[in-house]
């Protein structure tokens, strides 16, 4: 996928050189901090020095590194349609060529109103329904494309923050976000390859020429149909990626949930195994007819028993 705005472009590589002090200035008040918090060792002062020199050569190197993890994704989303990265909106552009209107083979007929007016209802519903469908996914490939170079902008930041104690954090946080911003054209790509499935299957059930009377007229039909299903599929995968890059990456709910916890698996276990338990005691005891009848007869004072008499002298 090629996209190339020369001004953001400059501008954004111009801001990360201009700013490249702030970020050597916040490395060496970290640097500072982490020396002077404990009385280190002499190994125990190489650590915080080795982390900034390993900072500093990403941050020179940033212009290699994160364009090799864009090409890795995109390479992903190649793979999963051969045709992504020439032409993203390819599935939108099929699907808009396919559903124009032909006005050579849609005749007027008075004698057949009702048929006439019904299919130039559906016709134009469906045209209109899948002009907007396939309009978003410009859009989406615009913004993910201006958000991965302001994500550029920011990453010596980002990196500078392993250097400040307390901020590794922030750092961790903002590389989620990144990894979930370069895995839209995988999103994109798998959606595309839906969509363009799904509006082929359609037209190989309709197929070129009906072979019949009734599949003549319910071609145009079907061709709707395949065409609104398709643009539906378009539509909310696009939108939907960037909200599960979001999950998977940044707040990792295909990672942690009980599904994927052996721990939380073996817990629900037991807890299934004691609950059972529980469940077939309370089958296996008295009813309660026959525990208060016990408890009553527990209750019984005790039979006096005979006087006991002393034998006599």
């Amino acid at each position: 996928m090629e996209m190339f705005l020369p001004v953001l472009e400059n501008k954004i590589i111009a801001m990360v050189t201009a700013f490249r002090f702030v970020v050597f200035a916040m490395l060496v008040v970290g640097l500072v901090a982490h020396l002077s918090r404990h009385h280190y060792h002499n190994s125990q002062i190489v650590r915080p020095i080795a982390r900034a020199i390993t900072i500093v050569a990403l941050i020179a190197s940033m212009h290699w590194w994160f364009a090799l993890a864009e090409n890795t994704m995109l390479a992903a989303a190649d793979y999963i349609d051969p045709q992504y990265n020439d032409n993203p909106a390819r599935a939108s552009e099929l699907l808009r060529e396919g559903t124009a209107q032909n006005p050579e083979k849609k005749e007027w007929s008075w004698r057949k109103l009702n048929e006439s007016l019904y299919n130039a209802i559906t016709d134009a519903v469906s045209w209109v329904f899948i002009q907007i469908g396939t309009l978003v996914t410009a859009p989406m490939i615009i913004l993910q494309y201006i958000l991965r170079w302001i994500l550029y902008l920011l990453t010596p930041f980002a990196l500078a923050c392993f250097m400040i104690p307390g901020g590794s954090q922030i750092g961790v946080r903002f590389f989620q976000q990144v990894l979930a911003v370069l895995a839209w054209p995988v999103g994109f790509a798998i959606t595309n390859l839906v969509a363009i499935a799904i509006w082929q299957d359609f037209r190989m059930i309709v197929g070129a020429e009906a072979a019949s009377a009734d599949m003549a007229a319910f071609s145009p039909f079907l061709t709707n149909v395949g065409g609104i299903l398709a643009a539906l599929t378009l539509l909310i995968g696009t939108i939907s990626t960037p909200i599960i890059c979001q999950k998977i990456f940044a707040q990792g709910y295909a990672f942690t949930g009980e599904t994927a916890n052996p721990g939380a698996l073996g817990r629900s276990g037991v807890d299934m195994l004691y609950r059972a338990n529980m469940i077939g005691g309370m089958l296996s005891a008295p009813s309660a007819a026959t525990t208060t009848a016990m408890a009553a007869k527990a209750n019984e004072a005790p039979p006096l028993s005979s006087a006991q008499t002393t034998p006599g002298l």
